[in-house]
């Protein structure tokens, strides 16, 4: 697999940003207690609109890679939002 491909650099990129987001989140609300944090969304029961949000820091690597015709890697980031949208659709009804 070549070191260009959407996976590396698209679809890493797709997966932690909105790990990052989240953390930046937890930091500001809750001063660092990520763990926490989730528990109090879950029983005010927000935890997916958060993780929604979250994902949302995706778009703008996503505008970047469309508009310098970085396809490849704007595929990856697509492909891993689908990806976080569908965990969060099942942490939605499943949990």
């Amino acid at each position: 697999m070549k070191r260009d491909s959407f996976f590396f650099k698209g679809g890493v990129l797709g997966l932690i940003l909105p790990l990052l987001a989240f953390i930046v989140y937890s930091n500001i609300v809750m001063e660092g207690d990520f763990i926490a944090l989730y528990y109090q969304l879950k029983i005010l029961n927000i935890h997916t609109h958060v993780f929604s949000l979250c994902v949302l820091a995706n778009l703008l690597p996503f505008l970047i890679f469309i508009r310098t015709h970085r396809d490849r890697q704007a595929q990856g980031i697509l492909m891993t939002t689908f990806i976080w949208a569908f965990f969060i659709l099942l942490n939605k009804f499943l949990v």
